[in-house]
């Protein structure tokens, strides 16, 4: 098993010179991106199964990476996320997920062939300012956004997967999703919850009742469910989202504080700076002064 620190430090070596050598690993690397997981992708029936399968168990093949699904009109959004290691640098992490993100399409591609149609590759802007390409694998890359995600083409999601088995599940197929069903419980909570948190702060609703209703059930059966197997409750989870979610934002030096702040769900720069203040122990501005420092 590789740990996050140690795969750091291997792509710090691999991107000595640039980061744009991510691009030749990820594609390079095609359906073995998937590992463990590539069994039940290829007996998924649909392209939307298939990325289901990634969705809820590439917490176990390539932890702390999760993805966020969501709908936007005709696209259908696959955003990267990092729970970052105490041992990981912004930068690190920034990497991690840009490589993820390259890996997925890669590996999906590989699989799914014409049946997945990825329309565009969003990358946020990171503290080396890298000069990302106009596209990767014929799929045009916007490095200037608010998130590290891959858009699709919505129609291609109930296309049949070419690659799948004709016959049925088999038992190795079947103990093997068994097995990650039992593994990934806990860990699914946590990172359904993140990654529901993540979608919905931007819009404001993000709050314990709107994500009970979502889940039928009753929001303390939901919030016990939280403290018995995550030891917190929802709003410590929230708090860990913005903390994830801002400093990236707000280190490439790019984006105003009410974008972040919007971002984080919170209507005026005011209210993030205070919940920045109490999280880190500094104001906004002073972090970006310490990071351009250091």
């Amino acid at each position: 098993m590789v740990m996050a620190g140690d795969a750091a430090r291997l792509l710090d070596a691999l991107c000595a010179e640039s980061d744009t050598t991510l691009l030749e690993l990820a594609q390079r690397q095609g359906r073995d991106c998937a590992g463990r997981m590539l069994s039940l992708i290829e007996n998924a029936e649909t392209v939307a199964d298939a990325i289901r399968v990634v969705l809820m168990y590439n917490c176990l093949h390539a932890e702390p990476l999760y993805w966020t699904g969501s709908m936007r009109g005709d696209h259908a959004a696959l955003t990267a996320w990092l729970d970052r290691p105490v041992d990981m640098t912004v930068k690190q992490a920034e990497r991690m997920v840009v490589l993820g993100t390259l890996q997925l399409m890669s590996g999906l591609l590989d699989v799914l062939g014409d049946s997945f149609r990825p329309l565009v590759i969003r990358i946020k802007p990171t503290q080396g300012n890298v000069d990302w390409p106009d596209q990767f694998m014929g799929v045009p890359i916007d490095a200037a956004a608010t998130e590290t995600e891959l858009l699709i083409d919505r129609d291609c999601l109930s296309k049949d997967n070419p690659s799948r088995r004709n016959r049925v599940c088999d038992a190795e197929v079947l103990e093997t999703r068994e097995r990650y069903h039992e593994e990934a419980a806990v860990v699914l909570l946590k990172n359904d919850t993140c990654s529901w948190i993540r979608s919905h702060l931007p819009q404001g609703d993000c709050d314990l009742t709107h994500l009970a209703s979502r889940l039928n059930c009753d929001k303390r059966t939901l919030q016990r469910r939280f403290e018995t197997y995550l030891s917190c409750r929802f709003s410590d989870l929230v708090d860990e989202v913005r903390a994830e979610m801002c400093l990236p934002l707000l280190e490439s030096g790019v984006f105003p504080t009410q974008v972040i702040a919007e971002q984080l769900g919170y209507a005026t720069s005011g209210n993030f700076s205070r919940f920045f203040q109490r999280r880190f122990g500094c104001t906004p501005r002073d972090w970006t002064r310490l990071s351009l420092d250091s």
